[in-house]
């Protein structure tokens, strides 16, 4: 069984309207960046033609690992998308909170975990399910990955340095 810790952000917990290229901070003379400044941004319309339909949820579990998605990581969810094959869902089965891919194959519909030590779950007619939304984006701390990008890095440098003492 797929299941994860889910945490909802209610409307206004992410405020909208936040400055796309940052603050500026004025001291003793006019930044020359304010020439520069951009529009502003809402989050919510950034990521959805029908923000009235997202919220956010924060992942706590392993399952969908290997799509990249980690526990702590903010997803963003869309409620006015219809699931497609291999999409990221949302969902209630059996009173539970689920997130899983979803896939239909020969007109069977599964939730599938991304991470070998997880079972697919085959929902039957003695399920109760029901689609809560897509997760069309995610909102990755990139400090967390730094200590696998360092690592990546370093080998890279290793083959770099290799190929050039050749």
């Amino acid at each position: 069984m797929i299941r994860m810790v889910i945490k909802v952000y209610k409307k206004g917990e992410i405020h909208p309207g936040r400055p796309l290229a940052g603050f500026w901070v004025h001291a003793a003379f006019e930044s020359p960046g304010t020439d520069y400044e951009e529009d502003r941004i809402s989050l919510d319309n950034y990521v959805s033609d029908h923000p009235n339909a997202v919220y956010y949820i924060k992942v706590d579990g392993d399952c969908l690992e290997y799509s990249g998605i980690e526990s702590g990581d903010l997803l963003v969810v869309d409620k006015s998308l219809k699931p497609q094959n291999g999409d990221v869902i949302i969902g209630v089965l059996n009173d539970q909170y689920v997130l899983a891919c979803y896939l239909e194959f020969n007109d069977r519909k599964y939730l599938m975990p991304d991470n070998p030590k997880y079972q697919p779950h085959l929902i039957n007619e003695y399920d109760r399910f029901t689609i809560e939304g897509v997760i069309p984006h995610t909102i990755l701390n990139q400090r967390k990955q730094n200590h696998v990008r360092v690592d990546r890095l370093q080998q890279l440098l290793r083959v770099v340095r290799t190929s050039i003492s050749a």
